[in-house]
């Protein structure tokens, strides 16, 4: 979906523009999603395994941008890629149709900005106006901060998925589902 950009004041007083992708941001996305890989073990994918191409990328990049029911919101700082988010349809059966999912990352220089609040934000209300009542999301067990966040934003934790996650040292994580009425 393409939607109008946004520009948010960041706490430390730079401008942050909210935009959907485009085609032509491939490469920075996939460097985006190198790097905050690296950051965390919160995220689904290790560093190693972001092995997109940038013909890959750009194809996943341009259905997002054609898609009436999904997207992928970019927030750039300074001409730089700081994080991005992503609704995606649950499905097109009636039954189904008024969930989506969601998803987002940030760089971990760009936390405490206030850039995760506003693309949460301005994705509800993309959200709504795509006709979804209903936004779900899974979180790892000990992400707590992006756990209190999402709760502050109106997600209620509705179950658990046990060892979600397993890790290269052997190690599992769990994972929760969240759900936010819209």
């Amino acid at each position: 979906m393409i939607f109008e950009e946004k520009r948010q004041t960041l706490k430390d007083g730079r401008i942050c523009i909210l935009r959907p992708v485009k085609t032509d941001d491939a490469k920075d996305m996939i460097a985006f999603l190198r790097t905050v890989s690296s950051e965390t073990p919160f995220l689904l994918r290790n560093e190693d395994e972001v092995t997109f191409t940038v013909e890959a990328e750009e194809a996943l990049l341009n259905d997002r941008r054609q898609s009436p029911r999904e997207l992928m919101l970019v927030a750039e700082v300074d001409g730089v890629i700081a994080g991005n988010c992503g609704i995606l349809s649950i499905g097109n059966l009636r039954r189904v149709s008024h969930r989506c999912g969601f998803a987002i990352a940030l760089k971990k220089t760009f936390w405490n900005l206030g850039i995760g609040s506003a693309m949460m934000d301005y994705a509800f209300c993309l959200a709504k106006s795509m006709n979804y009542e209903q936004m779900e999301l899974e979180v790892v067990d000990g992400n707590d901060r992006a756990k209190r966040l999402y709760e502050r934003f109106g997600f209620r934790e509705t179950g658990k998925n046990i060892r979600a996650l397993k890790y290269d040292d052997g190690s599992y994580r769990d994972e929760y589902k969240m759900v936010k009425l819209l």
